[in-house]
């Protein structure tokens, strides 16, 4: 099941662009005339990577590679005093067993059946936008407090990623489509945030923030065909 997950039903077009983006970790490292490696950070990214990658497929074998790249991130973003990341990315961890589990129960056909199981991509009306909108806000500012009440020095620039992260995680569980918004502004500031700190963790959001593009593609397309 996990073996035809990873890489049944992959078209070539899928292949290269797995390739090509799961390489660049690698390229980064090995090019960047460091003289010590990073393997942590090549690690987390590559595995970041891939995890994204397969969710634009709409592969629940991505919550292998996330539970992965939780834990390893979880410890860099506590060297690097990024508590927000810290609490953040003890929730995707917490996430990844429930989400697979969501997603396995979502499954259109069963394994036994000839066609390939596959997932229907639903997309949020009018109501389900004002609830998550609203809920995002409810995050962000909760969480700008209770880092302010621990001398934050900036504690509602912390909070945001709390807030998209936590919703996208929600939206991702749930299938929708509108997870790749919260992706994409999770992936920008996440960007600023490492900006001339870690070189592996900003390429890795920098190709984040390619895939959520795809990714809104290809589940947009998934919707119109549901």
């Amino acid at each position: 099941m996990l073996w035809q997950d990873l890489f049944g039903g992959r078209s070539l077009t899928q292949w290269l662009y797995l390739i090509a983006l799961s390489s660049l970790p690698f390229i980064l490292e090995f090019t960047s005339g460091q003289e010590q490696h990073d393997w942590l950070g090549l690690f987390a990214s590559w595995t970041g990577i891939v995890c994204v990658i397969l969710v634009a497929e709409g592969r629940a074998s991505n919550y292998l590679f996330g539970a992965v790249n939780s834990a390893i991130y979880l410890l860099l973003s506590f060297q690097a005093s990024f508590y927000g990341e810290v609490l953040t990315t003890v929730y995707f961890f917490i996430m990844q067993p429930i989400g697979l589990y969501t997603w396995l129960s979502n499954r259109v056909n069963e394994q036994d059946k000839e066609e390939p199981s596959h997932f229907e991509a639903k997309k949020l009306d009018w109501h389900g936008w004002l609830k998550y909108l609203a809920l995002t806000a409810l995050i962000w500012i909760g969480m700008g407090f209770a880092y302010k009440s621990i001398h934050s020095h900036r504690p509602f620039r912390d909070s945001v990623t709390d807030a998209t992260n936590g919703i996208g995680q929600l939206l991702m569980t749930g299938l929708y489509r509108e997870q790749w918004i919260f992706w994409i502004a999770t992936n920008l500031f996440s960007i600023y945030l490492w900006w001339g700190s870690n070189l592996h963790i900003q390429a890795m959001y920098w190709v984040y923030t390619l895939n959520s593009i795809v990714g809104w593609y290809q589940w947009t397309k998934a919707v119109k065909k549901a």
